[in-house]
């Protein structure tokens, strides 16, 4: 059975948007079916404790982690046992470096195998610890990882490595997600349910694709991706693990929350 998770920084907004706690945040999103919380871990580890004590009190558990390196330029060893330290104690399903960019005017190959190279020890030490690692089409044009074929380059190349599949970033590098899920569908263990929509919901600021046109936030179902296809075929393919619903830049992540909540318990 699909489970359903929602970013935590989300739920925060939420609190600083309504004027309720984080905890209230918490509890209200266990009420609409949501079970699991996905989360930064180098701001996690700050407190550690009081996200322990919040996820306990609303029966909630961590779906994925995920946290930001410079693998292009640095191996970065502390960070990495940080990362993995952090997923033991907060028992998260699993992790997702995000590995690095790359700069104007650098050699991409040189950047590209040192990420491969890193991604693999971390990968190694993962394994040990029984904590599987993805990756993600991540939205930015300086990721060597946000089209279809990029980030299968990456899965070939490190064989400990699962996709993290998010249906809203392919199409900021012009990439087609239904074509995207058909090569990448046998390595995905985690999802991410990002709609966008080419207009804003509630005043939102856009993000810029690769080609110039807008993209707005949106709650899953109600954007312009084909978010029922992309569930259907989850369900055919027999996924059974995480959909987190995203929506960084909404400026209402309440109404966002209930409504993305209310489509996945329908879709899947």
């Amino acid at each position: 059975m699909i489970k359903t998770s929602i970013f935590f920084e989300h739920l925060y907004d939420i609190a600083a948007q309504t004027g309720c706690t984080p905890a209230q945040a918490m509890k209200e999103a266990k009420k609409l079916g949501i079970d699991y919380v996905e989360a930064d871990a180098f701001r996690a580890m700050e407190s550690i404790d009081e996200l322990k004590r919040l996820l306990n009190s609303a029966e909630l558990k961590v779906g994925g982690m995920f946290g930001f390196f410079d693998f292009a330029h640095e191996k970065q060893p502390e960070k990495v046992n940080e990362l993995l330290d952090c997923a033991q104690a907060l028992n998260a399903a699993n992790i997702m470096p995000i590995p690095g960019f790359i700069n104007e005017g650098e050699d991409r190959a040189a950047a590209i195998d040192s990420m491969v190279r890193e991604l693999n020890i971390l990968c190694d030490k993962a394994q040990k610890r029984g904590i599987t690692v993805t990756l993600e089409d991540f939205d930015s044009v300086r990721a060597p990882y946000g089209t279809a074929e990029e980030l299968a380059y990456f899965l070939e190349r490190v064989p400990g490595l699962y996709c993290t599949f998010d249906t809203g970033n392919f199409i900021v590098r012009g990439d087609d997600v239904l074509r995207a899920f058909d090569l990448l569908k046998n390595r995905i263990a985690h999802v991410h349910m990002k709609d966008r929509a080419f207009a804003p919901v509630c005043g939102e600021e856009p993000l810029i694709c690769e080609d110039g046109k807008k993209l707005y936030p949106a709650p899953v179902g109600s954007g312009d991706l084909p978010m029922t296809e992309i569930a259907n075929r989850l369900c055919e393919h027999g996924y059974n693990g995480i959909c987190a619903i995203e929506h960084f830049g909404a400026k209402d992540q309440q109404l966002f929350m209930h409504r993305s909540a209310r489509w996945l318990k329908i879709a899947i």
